[in-house]
């Protein structure tokens, strides 16, 4: 290339529209400022659980701001969860921290919203179900192994319908996941878990056909989380997750499952 053919490539350059990078700076409202002022107090613990806002009077005041200006930096607060509403003349406005249901909402607008495939799902759960079982070999209380055998004998009941079955199923996996008492592995396997067996509910009735290795499959599950060893816990759910994926697969079912319970 030219001197000249330089000059004039450089010259097309600074032509260019860079509006997208050099165009107006916008600043946050004062409403979103204080909002995220509050936020920051609540999430470093400066402001615990269950404290009592100061009234939308005295937020003004103290923060020289107008109480329009307060009243939407609250709404953000309580849209984000983290501040309610209480009624009454010892009422008003009262911080909460995050709940586990906050984020399986989270998590079911994105697999919804981002249309994931059934696959995928599956996928997740593969990779994450094992470590809940071995974590819950570990960390199983007495309450979290009795309500996992009163699970296991409702889905053995000879007569079970397959909805009853699909829905016992789902929850004796989420017990398994809460039984690790990680908050997140459980909101991850909420989110993922329901949606799961909905799909296979809602577009086959195959599953069915595996009763009786599903239920064997947990039930040897079931005693290494109750013997407290985790490796063979770990180890008996891959397999029975890896098993579970691979007849979904055998089954032929469309990657776009019904989701929704539409």
């Amino acid at each position: 290339m030219n001197e000249s053919r330089v000059d004039a490539v450089l010259a097309g350059l600074g032509k260019k529209d860079t509006s997208s990078v050099f165009g107006p700076v916008v600043t946050k409202t004062a409403s979103s400022l204080l909002a995220e002022r509050i936020r920051t107090a609540i999430l470093d613990g400066r402001l615990g659980e269950g404290t009592v806002m100061p009234t939308e009077r005295e937020l003004a005041e103290q923060t020289g701001l107008g109480r329009s200006t307060v009243r939407e930096a609250l709404r953000l607060l309580q849209a984000a969860g983290l501040v309610t509403s209480r009624p009454g003349a010892k009422g008003g406005s009262v911080v909460q921290l995050p709940h586990v249901d906050d984020v399986v909402r989270s998590l079911d607008v994105f697999i919804r919203g981002r249309g994931l495939s059934f696959a995928s799902l599956l996928e997740t759960r593969e990779a994450l179900e094992p470590m809940c079982a071995r974590l819950a070999a570990r960390a199983r209380t007495d309450e979290d192994v009795r309500r996992l055998e009163a699970l296991h004998e409702r889905m053995s009941v000879k007569r079970i319908r397959q909805a009853d079955f699909s829905a016992a199923n789902a929850d004796w996996h989420l017990a398994i996941a809460q039984a690790s008492h990680n908050e997140l592995l459980s909101a991850f396997m909420s989110a993922i878990g329901q949606a799961i067996e909905l799909g296979i509910t809602r577009s086959s009735r195959k599953s069915a056909e595996v009763r009786p290795q599903v239920l064997n499959a947990h039930g040897r599950i079931l005693d290494a989380i109750r013997g407290g060893d985790p490796d063979a816990a770990m180890r008996r759910m891959l397999k029975h997750v890896h098993a579970y994926t691979e007849q979904v697969a055998d089954w032929q079912l469309p990657d776009d499952l019904p989701l929704d319970g539409d």
